[in-house]
């Protein structure tokens, strides 16, 4: 049988929570790094027909 202890449910919580906010942190950190490849990308493709 368990018992219903309501600390557990705010440590459920807390754990959620942080669990968001490490996924949000991620997504954000990855979508940097794709939007700086891309512009690196672009910047040699740029010097690449300017040096044609």
């Amino acid at each position: 049988m368990s018992n219903s202890n309501p600390n557990d449910t705010e440590l459920e919580q807390q754990r959620a929570e942080s669990a968001t906010a490490a996924l949000k942190s991620q997504t954000e950190d990855n979508h940097t790094e794709n939007s700086e490849a891309a512009d690196r990308i672009a910047s040699n493709v740029k010097d690449a027909k300017e040096n044609k």
